[in-house]
């Protein structure tokens, strides 16, 4: 009788770490499934283009602030770089390899000088071209500016370069005098903006759910959370194997 009713407590408390531990396992299936699911529509849900905002998994990434930003304005647009992400305005951030040198409102078009090359920009905040050597775009581009009658011109290693209706840039000298576009200063605001804009651009929703998925997320302890959940599901298994051989042969032996 005391054998009994040791097994049927035992059973009894096999039975219930099976259940405690299926609902902690069921939880983390759950969120791999998920997860799963959205990295296979990656395109479809745009996980790419779509980047974390939340300070606290920013922190977690250690994702600093940009080590050095620039600002250059025209009438109808703030154009701001901070390390190698250039935003326009309040537009999705691009990425650059050079040093912004200014920017300028030219008819209906943004021209905004880097080192190298010159981006032109339509009143859709679009990209339409970028100007290059191919173009007669010289390196070491100083700075961008304009004439009174808004002829276009660049200043590199002490030369000056005009803009042709070509879209092409040739050696000239200027009699006139030059309005050169000017950095402006970022006020403690701004800067806490655009420090807060750039960490934002950092770490997409695609590499965010891949480090979830993998575990990588959690770091070292990632691995050992991951083994973690692996015996517990053997242990779900198992038991769950006897659970069931029990279940069974209680029904026979009623029958």
């Amino acid at each position: 009788m005391g054998n009994k009713r040791y097994r049927r407590k035992k059973f009894s408390s096999l039975y219930l770490w099976h259940r405690y531990t299926g609902l902690l396992a069921a939880v983390f299936v759950i969120f791999i499934s998920l997860s799963g699911i959205a990295l296979n529509h990656t395109d479809d849900l745009a996980l790419k283009k779509k980047h974390l905002s939340s300070n606290f998994l920013l922190d977690s990434y250690n994702i600093q602030a940009p080590t050095w930003t620039r600002q250059f304005k025209t009438k109808q647009y703030t154009v701001t770089q901070a390390d190698d992400l250039l935003f326009i305005n309040s537009n999705e951030a691009m990425a650059i390899d050079s040093m912004l040198a200014g920017a300028i409102e030219f008819n209906d078009f943004l021209l905004i000088a880097l080192t190298n090359t010159v981006l032109l920009i339509d009143a859709d905040n679009q990209l339409v071209e970028t100007l290059g050597t191919l173009n007669g775009v010289p390196a070491n581009i100083n700075r961008i500016g304009s004439t009174s009658d808004q002829q276009i011109h660049l200043l590199a290693n002490d030369q000056i370069y005009r803009l042709t209706e070509a879209l092409s840039f040739q050696k000239t000298t200027v009699d006139e005098q030059l309005h050169w576009a000017s950095q402006e200063p970022l006020s403690k605001t701004a800067l806490k903006a655009i420090n807060q804009r750039y960490k934002s651009n950092i770490i997409s929703l695609e590499t965010f759910m891949l480090d979830i998925h993998s575990g990588r997320f959690f770091g070292a302890y990632g691995v050992l959370l991951f083994d973690l959940i692996a015996v517990i599901l053997i242990f779900l298994a198992f038991t769950g194997v006897i659970i069931w051989i029990r279940q069974s042969l209680k029904h026979r032996q009623r029958d």
